[in-house]
């Protein structure tokens, strides 16, 4: 079956750090087909990513958790193949960054969508006290 074999994980950096979130997904078919993986950015709170069992959901897509107004598109990478990884790199986080990050997969092995979703929270942090010498 398809599955994540790489999920992001919430996490909490510094502001100017630089953060990775990787995301890995292994389709259920041979032969190729077309994949592809998006990162989404919601603004929003963190009790919103902990009501959800994402394990629940993941394959099922409600409708009021499709992107609103407050969702961006960050990147996205299409492959032909079996698998597909991303990893989404954010250089020098600031307070504004912060919320959640959501890795989608759209699965076209038999030739209808399926879409496939994990998504994880970032929690920045002010840079500590006076901040860092150069």
């Amino acid at each position: 079956a398809a599955l994540f074999t790489e999920t992001p994980h919430d996490m909490t950096a510094q502001a100017g750090e630089d953060v990775e979130m990787a995301c890995s997904f292994r389709g259920s078919g041979s032969p190729s087909y077309s994949l592809e993986i998006q990162w989404w950015y919601v603004r929003n709170h963190k009790d919103w990513t902990d009501k959800q069992t994402w394990a629940a959901n993941q394959l099922r897509a409600s409708p009021q958790e499709e992107p609103g107004k407050d969702a961006t598109k960050i990147s996205v990478v299409k492959v032909v193949g079996s698998n597909i990884s991303h990893k989404l790199r954010l250089s020098r986080v600031k307070p504004a960054d912060e919320g959640t990050y959501e890795c989608r997969v759209i699965d076209s092995s038999d030739g209808k969508a399926r879409h496939h979703k994990v998504k994880a929270y970032l929690r920045v942090e002010a840079a500590g006290g006076t901040g860092h010498p150069q």
